[in-house]
């Protein structure tokens, strides 16, 4: 079969002029073979597409990291400017990425997609309807030519029904033809118009693209420069190490690595606040008293440790000001030390000797820092509520006033015996904390540093803060620094060594109140020759006898009358309403000292082994 190109005008029943043919059925393999090229092509296109916007989305994760490193990197300058500068160039060429793949699907997948949809499918309807005027043109043919020609009738039915199938059929060629004409000059059109569109897409974006490199080259260049400079440094760094390691193992013995070498020293003044901070072994206080590795750490004025770095602070002790601390002997394990406040205690663990001491020196610094930064009077009504075995509870606002008086009323009488109006062993002026078992006045100061000797040693209370005894009292009345200085200290200037002022160091106070106090040097033995009865050289051992107990209306003996008498002297209210103890000579004065020394001294070493 011939396929018209071009027909001229004139009557349907006329034969058409041809002016160019060729054969229909390679046209309509043409047309099948470019409508499966398009659909792959499109289904291709639509792949690029989706790999394009999974791209895209990757992209823009690792510029998200590229931005969160930035940030965690603003200490450093120059790595914080270069991943920024990367960062916004790579978001820049996401977007151009987004552009082109969006230029791409509107070029090739949709214009290709309508032409296949629209074009090619309206061609194949009307070959669809042309082959089918074409097989009843051929029937009425075969039927026209059957015709008999004794039946006119027959002959003119058939040549009838041929006629309009013949007119029908040229119609619909007609349609046919321009439809295949329409289609092959369009697939061109199109075709080429998408595949223009989508390298001009192409086009732009690499510029874009080069441009933005191009900005950024000169910034490249330098960093490149900087980055070669970098990496010589890092490799003359290390060999620099690595020369001062191999110096280091040659110098030091293996032995030298222990475990003793960790971090202790302490900084009560440090910006932070933090004295000092370390894992400490803490003691349960359940029934099983298991240990557990803790963070310790002083601060605030207060012993806090918790589980993790990040974890919740649990206080351990809450003012260091109202605790003691000692090293404990007496257990199974080694380098134990005890916190000791009003309420409860807590045994911790250190990891070497040297660390136990730090932690102890530590927490001794920082009571005394606490004293010198807060005010006696803030603790107060604090000291009240620990209800410690010297102090007593307060239940009205009337008797803290009558108990502040009372306070003052002491202070006043102790200082104003001989010696009294500054600390016994700093010179520091208006102490007011006393060593009830040696009989002396300190400062805040000194008095931590007693405080830690442990009450063995000396027993620290307050003398505008805790209740008094009568009996307490009148011995702060019979002894005082002068007289307690003159037995203490008795040896002091032979030996040549020189006493501490209020302005010298803690470390200075604490060594000689060691000396003084524990170690005992100064002492000097009274001569022979002095001027002391049998009584006063050997005092009077103390024991227990069993008495008998007499009825209600039996007298007291006249010497313990008279003894009541002469003690009545001595109460508190005598002294505060300004009474005032007959002073013996100086020589008995420091005899007796030394006599009632030497009896409390036995006395509280009987008390502590019952």
């Amino acid at each position: 079969m011939l396929a018209v190109s071009q027909l001229t005008g004139g009557d349907c029943t006329h034969p058409c002029k041809v002016l160019y043919v060729f054969p229909i059925e390679e046209l309509e393999t043409d047309v099948v073979e470019i409508e499966a090229k398009l659909d792959k092509l499109v289904k291709l296109c639509s792949g690029m597409i989706e790999a394009g916007k999974a791209y895209i989305t990757t992209n823009k994760h690792f510029v998200s990291g590229v931005r969160d490193l930035s940030q965690q990197c603003k200490k450093d300058e120059m790595i914080s400017e270069c991943l920024d500068k990367f960062g916004d160039s790579l978001q820049e060429m996401i977007n151009y990425h987004m552009i082109l793949f969006d230029q791409a699907q509107r070029s090739v997948r949709q214009q290709l997609h309508n032409f296949v949809k629209d074009d090619v499918r309206k061609f194949k309807e009307t070959k669809k309807q042309f082959d089918k005027v074409r097989e009843d043109m051929e029937i009425s043919l075969v039927k026209n030519a059957q015709a008999p020609r004794h039946k006119p009738h027959e002959v003119e039915e058939a040549t009838g029904t041929l006629t309009i199938t013949r007119k029908c059929f040229r119609h619909l060629a007609l349609d046919y033809v321009l439809q295949i004409n329409v289609l092959q000059a369009k697939k061109k059109f199109e075709i080429l118009d998408a595949m223009l569109s989508f390298m001009h897409a192409q086009y732009t974006f690499f510029q874009q693209g080069y441009s933005l490199l191009h900005e950024l080259d000169p910034y490249m260049k330098k960093l490149a420069t900087e980055l070669d400079q970098l990496v010589i440094d890092s490799a003359v760094e290390k060999r620099e190490m690595e020369h001062k390691h191999a110096l280091i193992q040659q110098r030091v013995s293996p032995g030298d690595f222990s475990y003793d070498d960790s971090k202790v020293e302490f900084n009560v003044d440090a910006p932070n606040g933090v004295v000092m901070e370390g894992y400490l072994f803490k003691r349960a206080s359940n029934a099983f008293k298991t240990w557990n590795r803790r963070w310790f750490s002083i601060q605030n004025s207060q012993l806090v440790y918790q589980k993790k770095l990040k974890d919740v602070l649990t206080v351990v002790v809450e003012d260091l000001r109202l605790c003691t601390v000692k090293p404990c002997e007496d257990i199974e394990r080694r380098f134990c030390f005890e916190v000791v406040s009003p309420t409860k205690s807590c045994m911790l663990q250190a990891d070497s000797e040297k660390l136990r001491q730090a932690w102890i020196q530590a927490v001794q610094a920082s009571i005394a820092s606490a004293y010198r930064e807060s005010p006696d009077s803030y603790y107060i009504e604090r000291l009240d509520r620990t209800a410690s075995p010297s102090t007593s509870s307060i239940d009205s606002a009337t008797d803290s006033r009558e108990r502040s008086v009372k306070g003052e009323s002491i202070l006043q009488r102790v200082q104003s015996i001989p010696g009294n109006d500054q600390c016994c062993d700093c010179g520091q002026p208006d102490p007011r904390w006393a060593s009830i078992n040696l009989g002396i006045l300190l400062c805040i100061e000194c008095s931590g540093i007693h405080r830690s000797l442990g009450v063995h040693c000396s027993k620290v209370r307050s003398l505008t803060l805790d209740s008094w005894e009568p009996e307490l009292l009148k011995l702060m009345c019979e002894l005082g620094n002068s007289t307690m200085n003159q037995i203490y200290e008795a040896q002091c200037e032979e030996l040549g060594l020189k006493k501490p002022t209020a302005g010298s160091s803690r470390q200075d106070k604490e060594a000689w109140i060691k000396v003084k106090y524990v170690e005992k040097k100064f002492l000097k033995k009274m001569p022979n020759g002095e001027a002391l009865t049998e009584n006063e050289r050997k005092p009077r051992r103390w024991c227990v006898k069993k008495c008998q107990r007499n009825n209600s209306t039996t007298k007291a003996p006249t010497a313990r009358r008279k003894y009541r008498h002469e003690a009545g002297n001595a109460s508190p209210a005598m002294l505060s309403s300004g009474g005032h103890l007959p002073r013996p000579t100086p020589h008995a004065e420091l005899s007796r000292a030394c006599a009632l020394h030497q009896t409390q001294g036995k006395l509280s070493a009987s008390l502590e082994r019952g």
